[in-house]
């Protein structure tokens, strides 16, 4: 490891550091596109780190909200009927594939009750 790789980790913040991983793991999955990089309408594939997940009660059908990130935008994924999903927590890193919506809260692409992939933990958790 290079001086210049060593100064630039102690002088960072440890959340920017953490999206750096975060984008270099993405970028290398080449079956997968950048969440900026989806339009709606479309079937596509993204890799991200789950930021938070949220039960939310709907008029008698519970819906499990889950937010990801690829170190640069964030995507929604929803699924209806559930209340959790064994393994997606906050920090887990997903595969999702679906079709893409831009109904998501906050304007944010949606991906409605996608096909979802647990990938290994991130280094450090």
């Amino acid at each position: 490891m290079g001086l210049r790789s060593v100064l630039h980790r102690l002088s960072v913040p440890v959340e920017q550091l953490d999206e750096e991983r975060l984008r270099e793991f993405c970028a290398g999955r080449a079956d997968a596109v950048p969440i900026g990089a989806v339009t709606p309408r479309t079937m596509v594939t993204v890799v991200g780190e789950v930021t938070s997940v949220r039960f939310v009660p709907r008029g008698g059908t519970a819906w499990l909200e889950v937010t990801i990130s690829d170190g640069r935008d964030r995507m929604v994924a929803m699924w209806t009927g559930r209340r959790r999903l064994r393994g997606v927590e906050p920090g887990r890193r997903l595969l999702l594939a679906g079709r893409a919506s831009a109904t998501g809260p906050g304007g944010r692409m949606l991906l409605m009750n996608p096909r979802y992939e647990l990938l290994p933990l991130a280094a450090g958790r």
